[in-house]
């Protein structure tokens, strides 16, 4: 459980910083060029550059030891940002600073999702799994609560260089508390990733899931035209904004469980059960955005729905674990890629997606009757392949 432990802090470290430093770039922008847009822009260099560097990069984690990945990911990062502080650079350097940063950040995920089956077995990698969510999702919501107090208090300059150091922290808890393992190497035919999700019904379903929350964000991503359409005060979005990630990560709580299988309030086959039920779960509430306006249970139906998400941390351990070790960087790598191309597209769209219908309630329960029923099938399609006991992932040829 050390190396478990480690990798938990590690993760602690690093979301802290990350949080502090979104705060601090975007002031930073803001303040030097008074542009939304810029500002905009700048935050959106940390999400952008994962679609490509999560197919491209991600392989690294199946090629080379995942500590030494991880631990050197994390370095990089600190001394990309500790130049984002040098006075007087450029923000079009800032930005591709911000995009470099995101880019070392999709071989690391990869490696750290796959160690964590390393670190803890099948038997509670469905646990381990949904505790990293659950520290991910705490230290977002942690950080952005109290990110912008602390960088008003210290600086930009000050929140960036923490943020730097906290990649020190992580990379010297990684290499020093995480055992060395060696790589595993494939056959003579490499594996492909896209090849061992689509060569597996059961795996490939999981990652269908996984891919579908992205409709999910929809009400997030149109939060304040929603709040203006239902009256509701300005003082109310803050809870708003924070009512999904609340219901996710108690939720998590519950269901994801101990690492010590002993402890554990759920078994792994019983959390496995719980995925695609969740799953309707998230989209259900949406739907009756359409019988509502009143704020308390917007609020409700978006905590809800939140709740519903933890499918989230319970579906990447059994990813993980179909996966063969060899390819294991790769598919999580790409899923985390579908995941953020699916957010990114919703949000992009979300806007026009209300004008089309008049009324952000109205788009939302459309979505959420779109997800219900994508949602239905999949949990279905999970069921049946669950019981014929899955499928083995096929071997792409070089």
């Amino acid at each position: 459980m050390r190396e478990y432990r480690a990798l938990c802090w590690a993760e602690v470290a690093s979301v802290a910083g990350d949080q502090l430093a979104k705060v601090a770039l975007s002031l930073l922008v803001f303040d030097r060029t008074q542009s939304a847009i810029w500002t905009a822009l700048t935050y959106s260099m940390t999400l952008l550059p994962d679609l490509i560097a999560g197919p491209l990069l991600s392989g690294l984690a199946d090629r080379y030891p995942r500590r030494e990945v991880m631990a050197l990911c994390c370095v990089l990062q600190a001394g990309l940002v500790a130049l984002m502080v040098v006075p007087g650079m450029p923000l079009w350097v800032v930005g591709a600073l911000v995009a470099l940063v995101a880019v070392a950040q999709a071989p690391f995920k990869a490696a750290q999702t796959a160690s964590v089956l390393d670190v803890l077995g099948e038997e509670d990698n469905t646990a381990g799994q949904a505790r990293m969510s659950t520290i991910r999702e705490v230290g977002q919501l942690v950080g952005l609560a109290g990110g912008a107090v602390l960088v008003d208090r210290l600086g930009t300059t000050t929140a960036l260089l923490i943020d730097s150091a906290t990649f020190l922290v992580a990379a010297v808890l990684l290499r020093v508390f995480l055992a060395e393992r060696g790589v595993v190497r494939g056959e003579d035919h490499p594996i492909g990733g896209l090849a061992t999700i689509w060569g597996n019904p059961l795996l490939r379903t999981y990652v269908w899931l996984y891919c579908l929350w992205g409709l999910a964000i929809l009400p997030e991503a149109v939060l304040i035209p929603l709040a203006a359409e239902i009256h509701a005060p300005t003082w109310s979005i803050g809870l708003l904004m924070a009512a999904d990630p609340l219901g996710f990560t108690l939720m998590l709580l519950l269901v994801g469980g101990s690492t010590n299988s002993a402890r554990r309030r759920f078994s792994a086959s019983t959390q496995q059960a719980l995925v695609g039920p969740l799953a309707v779960l998230v989209f259900a509430p949406l739907v009756l955005f359409a019988l509502t306006s009143h704020v308390v249970a917007i609020g409700v139906l978006l905590f809800v729905s939140g709740m519903g998400a933890s499918y989230l941390g319970l579906a990447k351990g059994p990813i993980v674990a179909m996966v063969p070790d060899q390819v294991r960087g790769r598919v999580s790598g790409l899923v985390r890629t579908g995941l953020r191309a699916s957010q990114g597209v919703v949000a992009a769209t979300a806007g026009l997606v209300v004008e089309l219908f008049g009324s952000a309630t109205t788009a939302i329960a459309v979505a959420g009757a779109c997800g219900t029923l994508l949602a239905i099938v999949a949990a279905l399609r999970l069921r049946h392949y669950s019981a014929r006991g899955g499928t083995t992932a096929v071997v792409a040829p070089s």
